[in-house]
Formats: structure tokens, sequence, C-alpha cells
């Protein structure tokens, strides 16, 4: 008798503990993440997405008609981003289901937030200054957040390695080799020349 009471008290014991871990791995999941940005979402905009596509495309055509040598630009605007970004997660393009994307463009500095369909929503928000060496963007993650909980640096730095590494071989594809990403408030300008 006192064996099966034992048993019993020890199952209820780890049933106990394990409960009380996934609710603290709940809270800290699908909280917000403790960012100094504003991660609400703005209202997207389809004349906005439409903006940023014909950006591309003029930018397209500009490496179409250059010489090799010849520098290129590209001009981002934050407000046409966020709703070219929202535009495809709500019809289902991107390869993670998520939401209300936000992204700032902020001196020098990218911040960008959205909600992440992991079974549970989850927010994540990333900061991060991106540059430019050896013709290739070279990402620094400054702060990276699932929900309340902030991913450490190490593993955060193999994500974006790996990150790279499949974008470089879309980058060798390019006809141009990017020269320079400069961030202000609200806008990103990325200039290259073409190869």
């Amino acid at each position: 008798m006192n064996t099966l009471r034992t048993a019993f008290l020890a199952l209820g014991s780890i049933f106990s503990l394990l409960l009380i871990v996934a609710g603290v791995v709940g809270y800290l999941l699908t909280g917000p993440a403790p960012v100094a940005w504003s991660t609400t979402p703005k209202q997207w905009n389809w004349y906005e997405a439409r903006n940023l596509d014909d950006s591309i495309e003029e930018f397209q055509q500009q490496i179409d008609e250059a010489s090799i040598g010849d520098s290129v630009t590209l001009v981002l605007v934050e407000e046409e981003v966020n709703s070219r970004l929202n535009e495809l997660a709500t019809g289902g393009q991107l390869p993670i289901r998520m939401r209300d994307i936000r992204v700032h463009f902020d001196e020098g500095v990218v911040k960008c937030s959205a909600i992440v369909d992991l079974v549970i929503d989850v927010q994540a928000a990333v900061e991060a200054k991106i540059g430019i060496q050896d013709g290739k963007p070279k990402i620094t993650i400054e702060q990276f957040n699932f929900g309340r909980l902030p991913i450490p640096k190490t593993l955060t730095y193999n994500v974006i390695a790996a990150l790279i590494d499949g974008a470089d071989k879309r980058l060798q594809s390019l006809p141009i080799k990017l020269t320079r990403i400069v961030i202000g408030n609200g806008w990103m300008i990325i200039s290259g020349e073409v190869k």
C-alpha cells in the first residue's frame, strides 16, 4: 500500500512539475517581445505594395540597361515593404505562417517584428545592422526575441549563417555586386555595380 501511494505521489509530483514548466514556457513565449520600438502593425495598403513592385521593376530595368561597372540603386520605403510583406503573409506566400509584420528602418538599423504561427502564436522581434562585406550583405543581429525569451547570440549567428549561405547562391546569380547599404529613418538604399 505504501509503495502504491509513493508511486502516485511521485507521478503527481512529476505531472505538477511538467504543468509548471509548460506554464512558464507558455508565459515566456506568448508574451510580447520586450523591444524598445513599436511592434504594432500598421494597416497595409495595396497601392504601397504595388509601389514596391514598381521600384523593384525599375531597379531591374536599370540593371538591364546599364553597362558593366555602372552603378544602380534601389530605394526601399518602410511603408511599401510593410504593405508588401503583409500582403504576401495574408496570401500565405511566405515560407513561415505569420501575420502582423512590421519592418522599421531607423538610422543604420532594421527592426522587424511579426506574429509567427508555431502551433501557438509567438511574437518574434529582431534588430539587425546590415552592411556590405566583399560584395555580400553582412547581417549583425543586435537583438532577437521569441516572445519574452531572448535568443542567445550563438544560436542567432548560426541561423544567420545558414540564411546567408542560402542567399549566397541567389546573390551570385544576380548581375550586380553590392557596394553599399544605407539605412535612414523610414528608408533603405541599396547600391551596386553591374557585373
